[in-house]
């Protein structure tokens, strides 16, 4: 509340000595770091993530087949391009397209929507043609974290990066035995009504909890200036066993 403890202050100096790069430089500290960029739409985290940890190897997936011509374009050394959705299963899945790239993903937008303003403002406008520019379904190549990890035979992963408009659940329920060696995990985590599944921080607790991660940082929010509700946010875990292990070793 207003006037009450110091954390403004605590802020400001956080951020003098932090934000996302100077984080996740300080927690991911290997030589030649694995980074997984799991939705990787037109590559704007691959180029973020090239620029802050130079050295990495980085895996980056992404199932949209438009959307993975234009991140193969950039062509990055020591970047791996995989026309992949990673979800609970092995063999092909729905994924659904939407007039913008970015919220393409393998739930359906929810048409009825109360927290998208686009959505809101056509329903009032009762303009119909606005919605005919979702859910274009497809079928797409997907894989299982672990299934992909087992093939290439990766043993440990220092990064992985998750934003997949609301299917992160998915991309964790087909990772176990990859997770648990698994160092530092940077999740969008959608809660808005925007698809037709929403998300919680208790659906992804039950996920990472039993496997040694704990919340590190929350990282970005975006509030939304209709309803007052948060949308969505980015936050980090860093797997607390993976680090124990490391230092007694």
């Amino acid at each position: 509340m207003e006037n009450v403890g110091q954390s403004k202050s605590r802020n400001i100096e956080f951020q003098q000595k932090f934000g996302r790069e100077r984080l996740l430089q300080s927690l991911v500290k290997a030589p030649e770091p694995v980074i997984f960029d799991v939705g990787a739409h037109h590559g704007e985290s691959v180029a973020y993530l090239t620029n802050i940890l130079p050295s990495a190897k980085i895996y980056s997936f992404e199932p949209d087949p438009d959307s993975f011509n234009r991140l193969c374009t950039a062509a990055v050394e020591k970047v791996l391009y995989f026309n992949l959705a990673l979800s609970d299963i092995d063999g092909t899945v729905s994924f659904f397209r939407n007039s913008i790239s970015h919220t393409n993903s393998l739930l359906k937008v929810n048409l009825s929507s109360r927290d998208s303003i686009g959505i809101a403002n056509a329903a009032a406008e009762n303009d119909t043609k606005y919605f005919e520019s979702f859910n274009e379904e497809v079928r797409v190549a997907a894989t299982r974290l672990d299934s992909f990890t087992e093939q290439h035979s990766i043993g440990q992963i220092d990064l992985l990066k998750i934003d997949v408009q609301g299917a992160e659940c998915r991309v964790l329920a087909g990772g176990e035995a990859t997770l648990r060696n698994t160092k530092v995990l940077v999740l969008e985590i959608s809660f808005f009504d925007y698809y037709e599944h929403q998300t919680s921080f208790m659906d992804v607790e039950q996920i990472l909890s039993p496997l040694g991660f704990r919340l590190f940082s929350i990282s970005e929010v975006s509030n939304n200036p209709m309803n007052g509700r948060t949308d969505w946010a980015e936050v980090v875990y860093l797997n607390q066993s993976f680090t124990d292990r490391e230092q007694s070793q």
